[in-house]
């Protein structure tokens, strides 16, 4: 988990750091880059909190309709597909 944060840190950093030098190579002046930059920086940390929220809300619907990976592949459920590819085996032999 502290290697994910440190990732997510240095690789926010990489990103202003990105958008600082556009900025400033575009407009040529340090306040307007600074201030785009950390704006940037803030919608980023703000969009990716609202983008995980969307899928987490994502998956718990589909949770709830049965439609999610993990209901799809129980044991119970390979278990039933199993004993119906041995049954329909057994049918046709």
């Amino acid at each position: 988990m502290r290697k994910a944060i440190v990732k997510a840190v240095t690789w926010r950093l990489i990103g202003t750091a990105e958008i600082f030098a556009i900025c400033f190579w575009t407009t040529g002046q340090i306040a307007t880059a600074g201030h785009t930059a950390g704006l940037a920086a803030i919608c980023s940390i703000v969009m990716y909190v609202a983008h995980e929220l969307a899928w987490n809300w994502h998956e718990g619907r589909t949770e709830i309709m049965g439609l999610s990976s993990s209901s799809a592949r129980s044991p119970a459920r390979e278990q039933h597909i199993s004993e119906a590819h041995r049954g329909g085996a057994a049918l046709s032999a």
